[in-house]
């Protein structure tokens, strides 16, 4: 059972109040202020392209909140004032206009259609297209939407936002929130992975190191048609990443600062009466034919105690877990000249202590953008981001940490008043490390990340229409991680006996350092015709990449002080250092074309060329390309008549991909150090696995359909997919005798199918002239199916079997609980003798024998369908924005702490006082029992572990005020916006964990996701 976890200090409350009631007062007083001089009556009416009123129109009076709606046949009237007034039209689906009223009575306005959301141009591979003109699946998002979500981590602003992708956020751990990408599934089992490519400003970088203040917008490819110009790169899709650009027309300057107090979403209901621990720990020993820990004189010392000092209830997870306050500054300049030369220049603070002790992240960003024409048909520029990270964490890690304070027991708290660390509370307890102790006594990891990437680029207009674009970029990052475990001494709480060393691994200090070197080159020309009713788009270059990366580690053990952690301290003996480089390169030619007929009929295609180091001379050149093919049925003469229709496109697409991310030397045989015997020890080195000298490409093929639809004015916006992606000759590692002494060769063999549904639908409406809104959904479905496998491979609870979903789940079926002998004796026979209160195991093939031909598949590997909502809404400058995130189907193996009980002495959560006894005939919850080795429970990988992960939850919800321009124009700022927000508000689920946003199988104690509420400022000046 968990419990959730809310803080909120009563002066954010405070605060927040007092900004929200001044924020009224100041839009009362400002409005009247409007009223205060003479007025006169403008009337007239607003009608569409054909002539037809306008209902509902929104008239403004520009910089008041005066204002009013049209009626049903598109006459308004209001009042303005004597001296100059403009007047602001404005209508869902349409242009706005603004009117000098000057001298005239009577204003009558034609709205035209707004053409900008289908004239929007947006990012696809190499080149820019016109959103109308796209015939492949793509999907964007702009860094306005991105933002209405406060998060350290971009990646993660992302969810739910993007059909076709998927975001899971496994952890909520500062600085490593374990968060995975996914482009329509799992589409390979190989150790190429799944992760997309991230290309930043045109080139191959990081998403995590950007600031999200500074993206301007994210697209992400998801079909072979917009990726196959990424070629061997792009087989898991594509997420393109545009960052922001200066502007000319003056110098801007804003400054964004949020303050957030974070908790656990959820925490364990843990036993945290001592009593109750120990006779629940002897019934589950007795059950489990062990020896009862405790006396009953030691159980009524703790349940009769007065002396809680001496005889605690303690609920070491309230010593584990604090509120975080978290605080964001990010301060932004920029501009230009009416000559060309434009500048955006950010810099980024981030504060991020973690929700649970020892935990704590700090990061700096700054962003750079230049672009300068150098001459009338040359523009030069640069793109630079940089991030420095600092992280300490406890040396053991999140996952231990949580893990290892379960297994204490409430009988004795961490620390005594003198300031000795607690072991246990007796010798002959179970236990775990002292999870308090390492943090307040330094073992702790420490990572200093430095981060840049950037690029250069020269752009030459040569004639109208054909232009050179050079690209040179490069990643770098350096990596410093230290880890110290002191020597601590611990006692037995009963007598303050000597209980040993703080189990925090051998004592000493590791450090490592990692560097990374990434550079990129190319070059390509870009043409650009219409002829008549024909438009025609070409592009061709070549590109070169290479990548180094080095490892150098050294420990020295047994340091004579605590207080010194550096690596000199330590003694010579016994310390070791190690050390490796590797490097790859690939080197591609590509193309692209995209024709047009009539503004209706569309085509494209592009292919790519690329040689890598990664493969054997014969194989390492792949040949990668797609078509596509689009029909605007909008613009064809039948549909004119469909006035509800503004735009309607049909589209299509083939494809074939490659992947390449296998390791730097896999089809060459590599060395290892190897000790011999001549003559005494004598070190060598011998190769250290077997290669296939014929290893080529994984590829992926992808076929796409798509329609994509805007009506009613533009009011709804509608896309649909259908997808069906092939990846055959996956590089995998075969099997070969344990004996031979050398790891396996990797090959090509496997193939998985994706095949999924994505749909999309949005509506902008207007209530009124003051109130405007926007409701958007997203759904994807997905099937994953192994074709082709070889051998079928059977782990713990998984398999992998053609015909079946890639790592199914492949279990025994749990049936209830044995409530007697009579029943068991009347069941099938099962290997482990059971006893009233264990497990019953269906026997599915019906042979009265329980062994492995009764276990079989279970559906939720995978989820079966996710969603996305978002909401938002604006009136008389209240703004409000909501976002829902959903996963049905999926499943996940949970077992060992916080499942099972008294793993390692862990603490029971509150759901066992539900368990089975004679007196409580239960069929929901065994008997409870020892977790170390209780074979009935745990010889079984059942479907009582399996458990269900579906899940809805409220993301996110701010509501924001922006204080009226005409009041801040006195101060000579542009814009203020103040702020409230909570993320991961509320979850819908059943699961029985901390979080079911997990892809994880295995112990559910990870480092719970935060639950945050945030205040915030944005200004401009």
């Amino acid at each position: 059972m968990t419990r959730t976890s809310f803080t909120l200090k009563p002066f954010v409350r405070f605060t927040c109040m007092q900004l929200l009631f001044a924020c009224l007062w100041i839009a009362h007083t400002h409005a009247g202020v409007a009223y205060a001089v003479a007025d006169r009556l403008i009337t007239g009416k607003i009608v569409d392209e054909k002539g037809e009123g306008l209902p509902s129109v929104s008239v403004i009076l520009k910089g008041t909140q005066r204002g009013t709606t049209s009626d049903l046949e598109g006459k308004y009237s209001i009042s303005v004032p004597e001296e100059a007034a403009t007047l602001t039209f404005s209508f869902v689906g349409f242009a706005s206009q603004e009117v000098v009223v000057g001298n005239q009575a009577t204003i009558d306005i034609t709205l035209k259609t707004d053409q900008k959301a289908l004239d929007e141009v947006i990012v696809v591979g190499y080149n820019s297209q016109s959103k109308r003109n796209i015939i492949s699946a793509v999907t964007t998002i702009s860094g306005e939407t991105i933002n209405k979500r406060i998060a350290t981590d971009p990646v993660t602003l992302l969810q739910g936002q993007l059909p076709g992708l998927q975001v899971i956020q496994n952890s909520g751990e500062p600085g490593n929130e374990g968060t995975q990408l996914r482009i329509r599934g799992t589409g390979t089992f190989s150790g190429a992975g799944n992760d997309p490519l991230v290309i930043v400003d045109g080139l191959p970088g990081n998403l995590n190191i950007i600031n999200p203040n500074n993206i301007e917008s994210v697209t992400v490819l998801k079909d072979a048609a917009s990726a196959a110009i990424y070629g061997a790169r792009g087989a898991n899709g594509v997420i393109l990443v545009k960052t922001k650009k200066g502007s000319g027309g003056g110098f801007a300057f804003g400054y964004n600062f949020n303050l957030g107090i974070s908790n656990p979403t959820a925490i364990p209901e843990t036993i945290a009466n001592s009593a109750e621990y120990m006779e629940l720990s002897n019934e589950a020993r007795t059950n489990s034919n062990l020896a009862p820990l405790y006396t009953q004189s030691q159980i009524d010392l703790y349940r009769n105690a007065t002396d809680r000092v001496k005889y605690p209830n303690h609920n070491w997870l309230d010593d584990l877990f604090r509120p975080a306050y978290v605080k964001n500054h990010y301060l932004s300049m920029s501009g230009g000249s009416k000559e060309g030369t434009t500048f955006n220049v950010g810099v980024g603070i981030t504060d991020q202590p973690g929700v649970m002790i020892g935990f704590d992240y700090k990061k700096y960003t700054m962003n750079l953008g230049l672009s300068a024409k150098v001459h009338k048909r040359v523009t030069m520029g640069t793109d630079l981001q940089f991030r420095v990270g600092d992280q300490k964490a406890p040396s053991n890690g999140s996952t231990d940490m949580f893990l290892s304070t379960m297994a204490q027991s409430p009988l004795y708290p961490p620390q005594t008043a003198d300031g000795k660390w607690i072991k246990r509370a007796y010798p002959n307890e179970l236990g775990n490390k002292n999870t308090i102790a390492t943090v307040y006594e330094n073992s702790t990891t420490k990572t200093k990340d430095y981060y840049a990437q950037g690029n250069m680029s020269v752009d030459i207009d040569i004639v109208d229409g054909l232009r050179l674009e050079n690209r040179a970029g490069f990643n770098f990052q350096n990596t410093r991680i230290s880890t110290f475990r002191p020597v601590v001494p611990t006692y037995y709480y009963n007598d303050l006996s000597a209980a040993g060393g703080l189990d925090v691994g051998t004592p000493g200090l590791t450090a490592q350092r990692n560097d990374l070197v990434y550079t990129v080159f190319y070059s390509q020309l870009n043409y650009n015709k219409t002829f008549g009713s024909h438009t025609l788009s070409v592009l061709g270059g070549f590109q070169q990449e290479q990548n180094q990366s080095s490892t150098l580690s050294a420990a020295r053990r047994q340091f004579p002080t605590n207080s010194l952690t550096e690596l000199d301290a330590g003694p010579l003996d016994g310390q070791t250092n190690s050390g490796t480089s590797a490097q790859w390169a690939i080197q591609s030619f590509y193309g692209n074309a995209n024709y047009s007929l009539l503004d209706k009929y569309l085509l494209g295609a592009s292919v790519r060329y690329d040689g890598t180091s990664r493969l054997p001379n014969d194989t390492r050149w792949g040949l990668f390309y797609s078509f596509s093919g689009g029909w605007r049925v909008s613009k064809e003469q039948f549909m004119q008549n469909i006035k509800w229709i503004n735009d309607l496109k049909l589209r299509a697409s083939w494809g074939q991909l490659g992947n390449q991310n296998i390791g730097n030397y896999p089809y060459q045989s590599t060395l290892t150090n190897r000790n011999y015997a001549f003559g005494g020890i004598s070190t060598g080195f011998a190769a250290s696995a077997l290669v296939d000298p014929n290893l080529t490409w994984e590829t992926t093929r992808s076929v796409n359909a798509g329609l994509d639809l805007t009506a009613f004015n533009n009011k709804i916006t509608f896309s649909a997919d259908v997808f069906n992606k092939y990846t055959f000759d996956i590089l995998r590692s075969s099997q070969v005798p344990l004996w031979l002494g050398l790891d396996a060769p990797v090959i090509n063999n496997g193939a998985v199918r994706n095949k999924g549904i994505e749909l999309a639908l949005q509506y902008n409406g207007r209530a009124g002239s003051d109130f405007t809104y926007s409701i958007g959904g997203n759904i994807q479905a997905y099937k994953n199916i192994l074709e082709e496998f070889g051998k079928t491979e059977i782990s713990s609870n998984t398999i992998r079997e053609e015909g079946h979903a890639l790592d199914e789940f492949y279990v025994y079926i749990w049936d209830g609980i044995f409530q007697n002998q009579s029943e068991i004796d009347a069941w099938a026979k099962q290997p482990v003798t059971p006893t009233p209160g264990d497990l019953k195991i269906r026997d599915i093939n019906g042979d009265g024998i329980i062994n492995d031909q009764d276990r079989t598949y279970q559906k939720g590997r995978y989820p079966a369908m996710q969603m996305g909502l978002n909401l938002s809404a604006n009136w008389k400058g209240f703004d409000l924005s909501a976002q829902v995130f959903g996963s049905v189907g999926q499943k996940i193996y949970v077992n060992g702490w916080g499942i099972e009980p008294f793993r390692q002495g862990s603490v029971p959560t509150t759901d066992w006082r539900n368990r089975w006894t004679p007196s409580n005939p239960t069929n929901s919850m065994p008997k409870i029992y020892v977790a170390d080795g209780y074979a009935p429970v745990q010889n079984y990988n059942s479907t009582y572990f399996l458990k269900d992960a579906s899940f809805v939850r409220l993301k996110n919800v701010q509501i924001g005020y922006s204080v009226p321009k005409s009041l801040l124009d006195k101060i000579k700022i542009n814009t203020v916006r103040l702020y409230v927000s909570a993320d991961n508000v509320l979850t819908a689920s059943k699961f029985p964990g901390l979080d079911p946003e997990r892809v994880n199988s295995g112990n559910y104690l990870a480092y719970p996701q935060n639950r945050t509420f945030t205040f915030g400022i944005n200004a401009q000046f």
